[in-house]
């Protein structure tokens, strides 16, 4: 009985850790479809595209029967690195532009000055 407890156990536990990973890649997804919307002026098509099609991916592979919760992980963290780096490439590109938009700003600034004196 003892062994047959610790097998069920061991079953019940990569049950769980399965179910965690399902919930995980869902919250991911989630937040890739809201980046989507808020970021789709400060995204390449084809990096929405490929954003897009890992979600779409890793949504079909979690409605499947059998889940091996390896596969789960790998699709789930290819996702994430794609996100994360397109997102850091965004929010680079509109500082690099916020930074370029002050720097005028500031000369137009400057011109105003000395016409006034």
């Amino acid at each position: 009985m003892v062994q047959e407890a610790d097998s069920m156990r061991e079953e019940d536990m990569r049950k769980k850790d399965t179910v965690q990973g399902k919930n995980d890649a869902e919250t991911l997804s989630f937040q890739v479809e809201k980046q989507l919307s808020e970021l789709k002026d400060k995204m390449t098509t084809a990096e929405a595209d490929e954003l897009k099609d890992k979600m779409t991916d890793l949504r079909a592979y979690m409605a499947t029967e059998d889940v091996d919760l390896d596969e789960l992980k790998k699709r789930t963290t290819e996702l994430q690195e794609k996100s994360w780096k397109i997102t850091q490439q965004a929010y680079q590109q509109g500082s690099s532009e916020g930074s370029e938009e002050t720097k005028t700003e500031e000369k137009e600034g400057k011109k105003e000055e000395k016409e006034k004196k």
